[in-house]
């Protein structure tokens, strides 16, 4: 059985990788066995050596040149499954005749040079994505901005909610629609899943702590001031036993 050299280059690339994340960082590194487009996964710690929850993918490109190449071609398939991941991905270069690691982390919206024949271009900036021990405030940083775009994506529909019940007390002073205040009112349920979500995430990986708190006193104010509105017209008693009301008006009045 033959052991190929760009194999052996490929793995020898891995092993050091893996090697230089465990030893200058001493965090976890996984290195997967099958290939399909992430070669390894990356654990944050976090100051006391425990885990923080969050990871971090990579992608090795290894050299044997003596003077490897500063960019890499990947196809646009490729690129865009790294754009789709839920973690933040990392196109590592390694160097084995110089013994160095650049790290390039893939980011949505950065924009790479197309090639004719499709390809995609990595760039790497040999000064500032220098592998070193510093690297892992940059590694830590894009884990921590990719948890806090999932819980900002939540609290963006937990505000688009909190837009609706103000919308909806200004449109209402004539008292036209009852039924429309009724179902913005029942819409809370969303916003409240929405920002329980966004918690989760918070306490699972700390990250997002004060702006989940911020967007639950907002919420809070604005149904309040709902909860107010409905009280004012007398809704829990005019509307309480009609087909749209059904009894929840008054919980909901309760819940203050």
């Amino acid at each position: 059985m033959k052991y190929p050299s760009k194999i052996a280059t490929g793995d020898a690339g891995e092993y050091f990788f893996a090697y230089k994340i465990s030893y200058v960082l001493g965090w976890p590194c996984r290195l997967f066995d099958i290939d399909i487009g992430i070669d390894a996964q990356v654990e944050i710690l976090d100051e006391n050596r425990n885990s923080t929850g969050r990871f971090v993918a990579f992608q090795v490109k290894t050299s044997a040149d003596e003077e490897p190449q500063p960019y890499w071609y990947v196809s646009k398939n490729q690129l865009d499954y790294w754009r789709d991941m839920d973690i933040p991905v990392f196109v590592a270069l390694v160097s084995l005749k110089k013994q160095t690691i650049h790290l390039h982390q893939i980011k949505k919206k950065s924009r790479y040079h197309i090639t004719e024949k499709d390809s995609v271009r990595i760039d790497f900036d040999l000064v500032n994505e220098h592998f070193t021990e510093s690297s892992g405030k940059r590694i830590k940083a894009a884990a921590e901005e990719s948890t806090m775009s999932a819980i900002e994506e939540h609290l963006s529909k937990v505000q688009i909610k909190i837009d609706e019940v103000k919308s909806a007390i200004e449109e209402m002073d004539d008292y036209s629609d009852p039924p429309s205040l009724i179902d913005i009112m029942n819409s809370r349920w969303g916003a409240y899943n929405d920002l329980l979500q966004a918690k989760t995430l918070s306490a699972s990986y700390k990250v997002g702590a004060p702006e989940c708190k911020k967007m639950e006193e907002i919420l809070e104010a604005a149904l309040n001031e709902l909860r107010t509105f409905m009280e004012d017209w007398n809704m829990h008693i005019d509307w309480d036993d009609r087909k749209y009301g059904d009894g929840e008006i008054q919980k909901f009045i309760d819940e203050a």
